[in-house]
């Protein structure tokens, strides 16, 4: 079993499509379509099926992406422990945060990082539709989400959802609306009031 292969299956699975995949690793579309199918042949089942113009992976080929997840996981310890004999502990960390998060987090995350010997940290904003931040994790390390819907809608194979806060909303009225003396609304509260809003899947 080619490591290199299973390589290109997980970038499969974190980039969705053939071309993006290329793009990445530095190769041609067709020298990706040619490795998938090297190792569907030499695992002796489908990992990748055809879905509109482009692909999708089969069940088989998610639980292998996953497995690909892992041994890069493992493999990357391995060469962060040599490392840690050959010039002490070092390793580098990258996340994307959205610009709110930013504002919240990063001024103590940094401070924290700056007293850390050994450990680089790289901040960069990203702030994609929801249904676009875990293809993020095949660019960086860390990814801060944001969902209307809960953390379930980041749930994937070989992708670790951890929830961080969940945030209130505040509701602003007149003085005189008949829910302005709640000190607390629920959704089915205002269910059936008039709403000044924002479009759909924006979290405000």
């Amino acid at each position: 079993m080619d490591f290199k292969r299973l390589q290109i299956l997980r970038e499969l699975a974190d980039r969705q499509s053939v071309g993006a995949t290329a793009d990445a690793m530095n190769v041609t579309a067709s020298a990706v379509s040619q490795q998938l199918k090297t190792l569907q042949a030499e695992l002796g089942v489908t990992l990748v099926e055809k879905a509109g113009r482009g692909v999708q992976l089969t069940e088989a080929g998610h639980a292998m992406a996953a497995a690909a997840a892992e041994i890069a996981t493992a493999m990357a310890r391995a060469e962060s422990t040599v490392d840690s004999y050959r010039k002490g502990w070092q390793t580098n960390v990258s996340a994307a945060f959205f610009p709110s998060a930013a504002e919240m987090l990063l001024p103590g995350m940094l401070h924290r990082v700056a007293a850390v010997e050994g450990l680089g940290f790289d901040a960069h904003f990203e702030d994609p539709g929801t249904a676009h931040f875990a293809p993020l994790v095949a660019d960086y390390d860390i990814v801060l989400a944001h969902s209307v819907d809960g953390p379930e809608v980041f749930a994937r194979p070989g992708l670790a959802v951890v929830p961080l806060l969940e945030e209130a909303l505040d509701v602003a009225m007149p003085a005189g609306h008949p829910l302005a003396s709640k000190a607390r609304l629920t959704p089915e509260d205002v269910v059936d009031h008039p709403w000044i809003g924002v479009p759909e899947g924006i979290p405000l």
